[in-house]
């Protein structure tokens, strides 16, 4: 089976990097995540991408270079991670279609239940700052 095309944003602000709690309704509940989501027929991950982040936080954005790609196996399904670096050009950030947002410093997010695909992109954020 193939694995379902996913994007996630980058996007940093001083010292810290924007993460999004999943609604409990969800699947992965109550999770914190680098924001984005599956892309719709026909679209690209940079068109996909800028989609999510204005429908789950309000805000226009410019996607940049690809920081990290991740093959994730879940008990449900294959994922397949495109995190791309962001900029915020516009917008005040709502909480849309996402229970809570944070900006939170890179050394600090393993104090989040991220979720489990996740972990690569976190470790490619600690090694970028050394």
């Amino acid at each position: 089976m193939l694995p379902i095309i996913v994007t996630a944003a980058i996007i940093r602000r001083d010292n810290c990097v924007l993460i999004t709690k999943r609604p409990e309704t969800s699947r992965h509940g109550g999770m914190w995540e680098f924001p984005g989501g599956k892309l719709d027929p026909n679209e690209s991950p940079q068109e996909g991408l800028r989609r999510e982040l204005l429908e789950e936080l309000g805000i226009e954005s410019a996607v940049e270079d690809i920081f990290e790609t991740v093959y994730f196996r879940y008990p449900q399904g294959t994922v397949l991670i495109l995190a791309y670096e962001c900029r915020h050009r516009q917008g005040t950030i709502r909480n849309l279609e996402v229970a809570e947002h944070r900006w939170v410093p890179v050394n600090e997010l393993d104090q989040y239940n991220l979720l489990p695909a996740d972990a690569p992109i976190v470790a490619k954020l600690v090694r970028s700052r050394c």
